[in-house]
């Protein structure tokens, strides 16, 4: 069970001034780009070089765009293609997914404020609407069948040929890519490249499809999703051509995310908080879409089997360093973050 000591990660607000800086993002702060072509190319030296910049990166800003991962645009296309499709489904369509647990179908209305997760004490609920699957699983999944926490079958749309096979293929490309990350992100830590190996065979991978309405308005306490950290390993982000995302930089001030075709805008969860002893970052973000045309994106949470135990990494901590949180399975961790431990 979650304890007080996760509390440390997050930190609710109701300062106005800090509040004006997040629905005000007038930062020109760099997020970076990592390209790792090199490195899945099997360039010599390229793994070192860029583990080092995601220590770096992480360290000080926690988001970074992802070059050369080798997913290619028509696979964004496609997907940007199926969320107008479903969205633009008849409501009455749409709630004929239930809802189960953190899964299913949320309209507008439904996306409440719930667990640990906000940043700001007093808000409106997020304005958007959501599907959210998790890892798609075989009919004979031993973890579904059991009934094992975050590990149930999805329930997908009707009468929408070619969706659920697009999603899928989509998050395991995503998977792929966070697996292949994973002896770099070792490294960044001064851990042996295999550190990670047996953790990520059964990944967390939640993907969330959200569409964001345009607001008319900003400064009334009504975000498209409200401030908050992710509780992840890692979120996976594509963007298409509107903008709303705003993410805190290091200065203290937020910058709207540019959107680069191609890439992958990436950012660390409450995870490598954990994981790290402090040392990586959980990044503060949040959605407004004034843009006054429709938002549409699909975020993939990456993380390791639900079972796996998170206490501080051995190069993270020691005599001088003592850990700061206790251990925990991700599970538990998750649960803390819904309010559910």
């Amino acid at each position: 069970m979650a304890t007080a000591t996760a509390a440390k990660m997050i930190e609710a607000t109701d300062d106005p001034d800090v509040i004006y800086l997040m629905d005000h993002p007038d930062s020109t702060e760099e997020i970076p780009t990592i390209d790792i072509s090199g490195y899945l190319a099997g360039k010599p030296g390229e793994a070192r070089r860029i583990a080092q910049e995601l220590r770096r990166v992480t360290e000080t800003i926690g988001f970074f765009y992802l070059s050369g991962h080798g997913v290619e645009q028509s696979m964004f296309d496609r997907m940007f293609a199926e969320a107008e499709r479903f969205f633009a489904l008849p409501l009455a369509e749409k709630k004929k997914i239930p809802q189960d647990g953190k899964t299913g179908y949320f309209e507008v209305k439904e996306q409440e404020r719930v667990g640990n997760q906000y940043l700001v004490k007093k808000t409106k609920a997020s304005f958007n609407e959501s599907f959210i699957i998790g890892r798609e699983r075989p009919a004979d999944d031993p973890d579904a069948l059991a009934g094992k926490p975050y590990c149930k079958f999805n329930t997908w749309p009707e009468n929408l040929p070619g969706f659920r096979e697009t999603l899928v293929e989509y998050q395991y490309r995503m998977i792929d890519v966070g697996q292949k990350m994973l002896p770099l992100w070792a490294l960044s830590l001064d851990l042996p490249e295999t550190f990670f190996d047996g953790m990520f065979d059964k990944p967390h991978a939640n993907m969330r499809f959200v569409h964001y309405p345009p607001q008319d308005a900003i400064g009334n306490g009504q975000y498209g999703s409200i401030p908050h950290t992710d509780n992840c390993f890692m979120t996976l982000l594509a963007q298409a051509n509107v903008p709303g995302l705003a993410v805190r930089m290091p200065s203290g001030h937020w910058r709207i995310a540019d959107i680069i075709p191609g890439t992958i805008l990436i950012n660390t969860g409450n995870l490598m908080v954990r994981w790290t002893n402090g040392r990586y970052l959980s990044t503060k973000h949040r959605v407004i879409n004034t843009s006054g045309k429709d938002r549409y994106t699909f975020p993939v949470f990456f993380g390791p089997d639900f079972d796996t135990l998170i206490e501080c990494l051995p190069s993270c901590c020691g005599p001088d360093k003592p850990a700061q949180f206790e251990p925990m399975t991700y599970a538990n961790l998750r649960n803390w973050y819904y309010g559910l431990d």
